[in-house]
């Protein structure tokens, strides 16, 4: 865990965020005054948001809020100096839970199968946010949703055409999205046969030709 000091990034110049990764703020008051009450409870109780996929406002990060139930997401974006705390995926792999949720035990079933990639990878979801916050997130009924940030995705697909046979023989199911240079692509459709993928990119999710993904 990467811990910032409670007076915010000092050096904003260094400082980076991306997809999934997760950010602790300095509380519910970083939300607009239209925000919703349960997104306010939420930060009050656990300050803790994820970083969104898309453009944000010179100095904003576009970020999104959790609710106890899945209809409750709010996005919106937190000023660079409201953050205190980063936490990626990849930071998290190596973290357990004593809770006997089946995503959360599946964590350990996967982990040797990623790391044999060779790729960065973590888990994101209700999965990476209860570890990263210790707030119990995961339910029987979650999936255990993962990230995996590849270079080249020629070079890495024969890895991924085999993790993707490994997690369809799995117990629990396993939704895994592939970061590439052209955008992040859901790994079942990347192994696929489909000449189109769907990629989601800051600027909305695309149909781009399966050759054109790199």
């Amino acid at each position: 865990m990467n811990c910032l000091p409670d007076n915010g990034i000092q050096n904003s110049d260094m400082f980076t965020s991306k997809p999934h990764d997760l950010l602790r703020i300095s509380g519910s008051d970083v939300l607009p005054a239209d925000a919703p009450a349960w997104a306010v409870d939420a930060l009050r109780s656990v300050p803790w948001v994820v970083v969104r996929r898309g453009p944000g406002p010179e100095g904003l990060i576009p970020v999104g809020v959790r609710g106890p139930s899945r209809a409750e997401r709010y996005g919106t974006h937190v000023r660079l100096d409201d953050v205190r705390e980063v936490v990626t995926p990849e930071s998290l792999v190596t973290r357990t839970s004593c809770r006997d949720v089946s995503a959360l035990r599946m964590l350990d079933a996967v982990r040797p199968l990623l790391d044999d990639t060779g790729q960065a990878w973590g888990p994101t979801g209700s999965v990476g946010f209860e570890l990263a916050t210790g707030q119990p997130t995961a339910t029987p009924d979650s999936d255990l949703d993962l990230v995996v940030r590849v270079r080249s995705l020629r070079d890495s697909l024969p890895l991924l055409i085999a993790l993707h046979r490994q997690f369809r023989s799995l117990a629990a199911r396993v939704d895994c999205q592939v970061e590439t240079s052209s955008g992040a692509a859901a790994l079942a459709e990347l192994v696929d046969d489909q000449p189109l993928v769907m990629v989601r990119t800051a600027e909305g999710p695309r149909l781009i030709a399966r050759a054109a993904v790199s």
